[in-house]
């Protein structure tokens, strides 16, 4: 529902803000524009902590992961990274497919107690709606990884006590993504953006990421023109393209989409070529680096930018903290995973078609490698 006034930048479904009409400064504009330069490079990896024999105590292992729907381009890529990391040091990843429903997680939950798993990894799901499931999990002494539900700069996820939900997590780069994303906007419009942000509350990054964005456009663009909507996960399928849709024809004035995660894309792009006159005039930025948003934009299908990570990357290091626990090592509190940013300038270098470890160099490999003590 459209707010009739200007409302506060709050995350609540189709909201605007502006700040007085006022248009970014060129110098506000210039930093944006080299925020976006430091993000260009290939990444190279950095150990996130010491290294272990991870071999010695993983071998035979099963883990289980259970992610928040199997319905997204972007988990499957995540869980093809971790599959192989597992297998690299004898382990075995199971995963346990849904819908996107908290009722399944809590049934993988059980079914990884009933099945004696060395640990479980949650990917991107709200912990919060499991607090009894990961107790029970932990009191049978399996320990819980929280993958990608906090960012960089957060403590892990806990409840109103202070108690930390499952044993450990894995934070995501969602502040710098969220930064990243409103920089793009901010530079290639001049100032002069006036935009859809889509989120979905239902994922837990989409808190850090979506306050970095709201952040950065009020530094050094605050008479942009924001909209907000939100779109639960499982509802993509059938709401995403009728928003998209409703926003171009209440606002012709829209030159940009940001969907802040990538997946959403499939339903964003036909919404603009659906748009008479859309398509030449509204582009999208976003985040995650799918390999299908990546072919896209070689395709010069509207997305203009995207704040990609390597997906196989994401998986090995989400294993790193499973791993850990496993083998009696600590925790650690990041995984340092990067970002970089793909536009028409360097996405061929993701390949042809996109891969979902093309573009960041094999870095991580080796340097994982390492780490577990792998040698063959």
């Amino acid at each position: 529902m459209l707010c009739v006034a200007p409302c506060v930048l709050v995350g609540c479904a189709d909201r605007t803000h502006s700040n007085g009409g006022t248009r970014a400064a060129p110098a506000q504009v210039a930093v944006a524009a080299r925020a976006i330069q430091r993000f260009r490079a290939i990444p190279v990896f950095t150990p996130p902590g010491t290294a272990f024999d991870a071999p010695a105590h993983l071998r035979g292992k099963t883990i289980f992961e259970i992610p928040i729907t199997s319905e997204v381009p972007f988990i499957t890529a995540v869980e093809g990274g971790m599959r192989r990391a597992a297998a690299l040091v004898g382990a075995r990843l199971v995963v346990y497919p849904n819908q996107g429903r908290p009722e399944q997680w809590g049934q993988g939950i059980r079914t990884a107690i009933a099945q004696r798993a060395a640990a479980i990894t949650l990917l991107a799901q709200d912990p919060g709606l499991l607090g009894p499931e990961i107790a029970e999990a932990e009191k049978a002494g399996i320990p819980v990884v929280v993958v990608r539900t906090s960012g960089e700069h957060e403590t892990c996820q806990a409840d109103t006590t202070g108690h930390i939900y499952g044993t450990a997590c894995v934070p995501g780069p969602f502040e710098q993504a969220g930064r990243l994303e409103a920089d793009w906007v901010i530079a290639t419009t001049q100032g002069k953006a006036d935009v859809l942000v889509i989120t979905s509350s239902d994922a837990r990054s989409t808190t850090p990421l979506t306050r970095a964005l709201k952040d950065e456009f009020r530094m050094h663009c605050p008479g942009c023109r924001l909209r907000f909507t939100d779109v639960p996960i499982p509802r993509w399928p059938d709401e995403l393209r009728g928003e998209v849709q409703s926003a171009l024809v209440r606002d012709p004035g829209l030159n940009y989409v940001i969907p802040i995660y990538d997946s959403m894309s499939q339903y964003v792009v036909p919404a603009i070529r659906a748009n008479a006159g859309a398509a030449t005039r509204v582009k999208i930025a976003t985040f995650n680096g799918t390999p299908f948003v990546l072919q896209l934009m070689q395709r010069h299908e509207s997305v203009r930018m995207d704040a990609g990570e390597d997906l196989a990357w994401l998986g090995w290091a989400a294993m790193d903290q499973a791993f850990r626990l496993i083998a009696g090592v600590p925790p650690l509190q990041s995984e340092r995973t990067p970002l970089r940013v793909f536009d028409a300038s360097d996405v061929g270098e993701a390949g042809s078609p996109p891969g979902v470890d093309r573009g960041y160099g094999s870095s991580f490999v080796a340097g994982y490698r390492r780490l577990w003590g792998v040698t063959r």
